[in-house]
């Protein structure tokens, strides 16, 4: 018995140990395997020693390891989102696990590593996710070797470097392939992106957003494999394409975002053939024609954004486009040109969380109905014509809501002062509707509110002490263009959030009370605040933009501003300082537009003025500054747009230097005491001499400037100054790209006319007027075929008026009187619309329209002139496609901006104005005898001339 016992526990502890080695042999990883990834470990830093799982001898249950049960390899690797950093190449013993078929590195920080090659070795690969894991250099094509390869995720946002892709070649052979996400890589060089995806039979998901694509015809295919099809994202490249035809057979297609891709041309009637899609964004392209009908068939859409193109259609085809969508969430066709009313459609859009229908044609009333949108928590109705009165009737039920903006409507605000609103606002925006004159009491229950826009509203008096502290989340406050009056209280510092202030355009006395520490904005210009700027804005860290112009500060400028290493724009134009430029206020390194202009400012211009290498605008016109002109303004001014040095007292030569500025557009130095000749080397200003692509174009060369708290945009707000007549009128950046400007005029300039000039082919206005150049008219003057006004009026010139100056097709301002220029004067083309007072005080010119008849001897070689009619290609580019561009570009700049807008409703009335007076400025002609200079001034209320003047700054008080 004891034998057999003995034996059976023998049998029982073999078996034991047995099975214990067997299931320990099964659980441990394959050694190889485990020293690869050791050795990837000893490679990277692991701060949040998320790999701490990595030390036992079984590497299978390592965090973010997974292997076979069967063979004991390693076939998942799964380390997102660890927060690994490289240091140097990845280890290449990776290459050991030979059945990796799941590759995860996202969201880690390889610090601009290429991508390894040894990573196309995995043949068993069916799952790839490199993204945001800082990766550069080029995609290598090994990856192309991994046939079985379904996922590939190599997603770059936020990535810098990023990588690149230069061939789709290696993707065109991954048949099996049913996701790429290619987003923010760099594919500007691959050409055969589309041929090589058209190739792919299983892709049903597709991301190549914000990746630089080539501009490619997308119907140059016309089948595609990849017809299961189910997410198409190709946002933000330029493609310059139409609509593809293959698009409306991708019948599975739920999500279609080409938005941002330079499209044009119609929106098809075959977009009712996918009944599957959820989404559909066309945002920001150029499509026109009508809203198709076509789109009523779409009953599974959740998301419609057709923002920001040229299509247009009547609410009354509304009901029947949004009937069947019981699902939409989303509705977006502002910035478009659709027309009518809001009755009869809106309210049944019940289901509807997401509505902007801004900058259209809609008008009429605003239904009551809007209330009953229980889910509504944007809504954006500004920049239409709506009229009529709004009352807390129409928001009765909507207790959801965030964004409300009704701005820039015919619209009066009639709420119950004691009304309590049944939601919390995020966001108003009610500029230019009739709110006032009382400020809205019932805005202080609106405690959770950021940004509030009431500018030009019609507020009037004093504001509620209740103002200052009712929202401790508020960040934008925009007051602009009312008629408020008192002081600003000292509780403005306990705003703590606030970044964005505008009081522009009040009442306001007294001086600038302590401000929170937030402030990135401030903009009280046009007021009547006085007293010394105060030198604690001198300290603020976080400020970008100080706009005090048009008040009665006084004093010097405080010399403090070591610490402004964030401000890029400085405007304290229009007001009583006196003293020289403080050294401080020129050193900031960041600054980007200085105006100083109509001050008592005197002094040289300081040296530290070269630390400002950054400058776009500077503007110290109207003062009582003096000295020469630095030469190093040249070497150290690279940035420079315009220069305004107008009406001050430099002396001395114009220093050859100055022409080196090749970006200058806008150059003033008229009235001083400048002497000597025309520099030879006017003729090197570039930007006057070759058709650049404005607003494009600086963008990408001035990335440093990001003014997020006036627009989103690369170049700081700019405001340009123009009187007409009696009238003013602000600009905007759109003038300065399409106005280049040379005023020298009122000055001892002699010598004569160089003939360089003729080189600045897109030079709009020209005005040497008031000096003591002698000589003839240079032929090459007419060369200048963008030239629309010329004043050489107030010289020494003699000799005959080149017939070449009939080539000036635009030109529409001439002033070439009292000179000494003698001969007959052209009868030709522009020349005949001029007056005789173009000509006055030169007693030897003849012929019309001066009374004095042209005998033999006075009659020149005509035979030799140049034919006027020969109008120069050059010139029609530099001043139509610089108009045409101007006016695309800038609303487009102003509809990115629209994002800033609905987040800052800044500035949002003043960039419309601008662009708005822009285009309807029409200079006229004007009769150079009573209007002796640009400078004129209206003759009287009766004469159909207007002589003009350009100035630049912020716009007077009251406009």
């Amino acid at each position: 018995m004891s034998g057999r016992t003995n034996g059976l526990l023998t049998a029982l502890v073999l078996c034991y140990f047995t099975i214990s080695n067997i299931v320990g042999q099964a659980s441990s990883c394959i050694p190889e395997e485990r020293d690869a990834l050791l050795a990837f470990k000893a490679g990277v830093a692991d701060p949040g020693d998320k790999l701490r799982s990595w030390q036992h001898q079984d590497c299978c249950n390592w965090n973010g390891v997974a292997c076979s049960n069967k063979t004991l390899h390693v076939i998942r690797l799964d380390v997102s989102q660890y927060g690994l950093k490289g240091e140097g190449e990845i280890n290449s013993s990776l290459a050991a696990l030979t059945r990796l078929a799941y590759l995860d590195l996202s969201d880690n920080n390889f610090g601009g590593l290429a991508i390894p090659e040894f990573v196309g070795s995995f043949k068993k690969l069916r799952y790839l996710d490199l993204s945001r894991a800082y990766f550069g250099g080029k995609v290598p094509p090994q990856l192309g070797n991994l046939s079985t390869l379904e996922h590939i995720d190599l997603n770059s946002f936020g990535s810098s470097p990023t990588i690149r892709l230069d061939s789709f070649l290696w993707v065109s052979r991954l048949t099996l392939l049913t996701y790429l996400d290619l987003g923010w890589v760099y594919l500007a060089t691959s050409s055969d992106w589309l041929q090589a995806l058209s190739k792919l039979p299983s892709l049903k998901v597709l991301h190549l957003n914000d990746a630089f694509l080539p501009a490619t015809d997308l119907n140059s295919v016309s089948h595609v494999n990849f017809t299961d099809l189910t997410v198409l994202n190709l946002t933000n490249n330029e493609l310059n394409s139409c609509l593809p035809n293959w698009i409306w057979g991708l019948n599975s297609l739920s999500y279609l975002d080409l938005s941002g891709c330079q499209l044009s041309g119609l929106i098809p009637y075959k977009i009712e053939n996918l009944t599957s899609l959820e989404l559909l964004q066309l945002r920001n392209n150029h499509l026109n024609g009508e809203i198709p009908q076509a789109t009523r068939r779409l009953c599974s859409l959740k998301y419609i954004d057709l923002s920001m193109n040229s299509l247009y259609g009547h609410t009354a085809a509304m009901k029947n486009l949004f009937f069947c969508m019981k699902q939409l969430h989303f509705l977006n066709v502002g910035n478009n040109n659709v027309n009518g009313s809001l009755s009869g459609w809106l309210e049944d859009l019940t289901s509807v969380s997401y509505l902007d229908i801004s900058n259209n044609l809609f008008y009429g009333k605003v239904p009551e109905s809007i209330g009953k949108l229980p889910n509504l928590t944007y809504l954006d109705l500004s920049f239409n014509a709506f009229d009529g009165i709004i009352s807390e009737i129409h928001f009765g039920s909507v207790s959801s809501l965030e964004f409300l903006s009704l701005a820039s409507n015919n619209l009066k605000i009639a709420i119950e002062p004691k009304w309590m609103p049944p939601f919390q606002l995020r966001v108003l925006g009610l500029r230019a509707c009739q709110v006032g004159p009382y400020f809205p009491y019932w805005l202080r229950s609106q405690t959770k509110i950021e940004m509030v826009d009431l500018g030009s509203t019609d507020i009037a008096g004093t504001l509620p002490d209740w103002l200052w502290n009712f929202s401790s989340s508020i960040t934008s406050l925009d007051l602009s263009k009312n008629s408020i009056t008192g002081r600003l209280p000292t509780s403005l510092e306990q705003m703590k959030a606030l970044k964005v202030f505008n009081m522009r355009s009040n009442n306001l006395v007294g001086g600038i009370p302590r401000l929170p520490d937030s402030v990135q904005m401030l903009d009280l210009s046009g007021n009547r605040l006085s007293g010394r700027i105060p030198t604690y804005l001198c300290r603020m860290a976080l400020m970008e933009s100080i706009l005090l112009s048009s008040n009665s500060f006084s004093g010097v400028l405080p010399d403090c501003w070591h610490k402004a290493s964030q401000l890029q724009t400085i405007d304290f134009s229009r007001n009583k300082f006196h003293g020289e430029i403080p050294s401080t206020m020129v050193s900031i390194t960041s600054l980007a537009v200085l105006y100083l202009s109509d001050n008592g400012l005197t002094g040289n211009l300081p040296t530290s003025l070269k630390s400002c290498n950054r400058l776009i605008i500077l503007d110290l016109a109207h003062n009582n500054l003096s000295g020469e002109i630095p030469t190093w303004m040249g070497d150290s001014q690279q940035s420079l747009l315009v220069l305004l040095l107008r009406s001050n007292q430099f002396s001395g030569e114009i220093p050859e230097q100055l022409f080196q500025l090749h970006d200058l557009r806008l150059l003033d130095l008229a009235d001083n005491n400048l002497s000597g000749p025309v520099p030879l080397s006017l003729g090197s200003l570039t930007a006057m001499s070759v058709y650049q692509e404005g607003f494009k174009e600086y963008a990408f060369k001035f990335p440093q400037f990001k003014f997020t708290t006036v627009y989103d945009g690369p170049l700081p707000q700019v405001a340009v100054h123009i009187a007409t007549g009696s009238s003013d009128f602000d600009g905007g950046l759109l003038l300065l790209f399409n106005t280049n400007f040379i005023d020298l005029s009122g000055n001892q300039l002699t010598g004569e006319i160089p003939k360089e000039i003729g080189a600045l082919s897109c030079l709009v206005y020209l005005n040497l007027s008031g000096n003591h150049i002698s000589g003839i008219i240079p032929d090459e003057i007419g060369n200048l075929r963008s030239l629309e006004a010329l004043d050489l009026s107030q010289n020494g010139l003699s000799g005959p008026i080149p017939w070449s100056l009939a080539n000036l097709g635009y030109l529409e301002v001439l002033n070439l009187s009292y000179n000494y220029l003698s001969g007959r004067i052209p009868a030709e083309r522009q020349f005949v619309t001029f007056s005789d007072s173009s000509f006055l005080g030169n007693a030897n010119l003849c012929g019309p329209p001066l009374s004095r008849i042209c005998l033999q001897h006075n009659i020149k070689h005509e035979n030799n002139r140049k034919h006027w009619y020969n109008i120069d290609g050059g010139a029609y580019l530099c001043a139509m496609l610089g108009f045409a561009y101007g006016l695309s570009v800038v609303p487009a700049i102003l509809l990115f901006s629209a994002t800033a807008r609905k987040a800052y409703f800044q500035f949002t009335d003043s960039k419309l104005e601008e662009l708005r007076t822009v285009v309807e400025i029409k200079l006229n002609r004007f009769k150079a005898g009573r209007c002796r200079s640009m400078e004129a001034r209206r003759v009287s209320n009766q004469d159909s001339i207007t002589c003009y003047v350009l100035e630049f700054g912020s716009p007077a008080p009251g406009d």
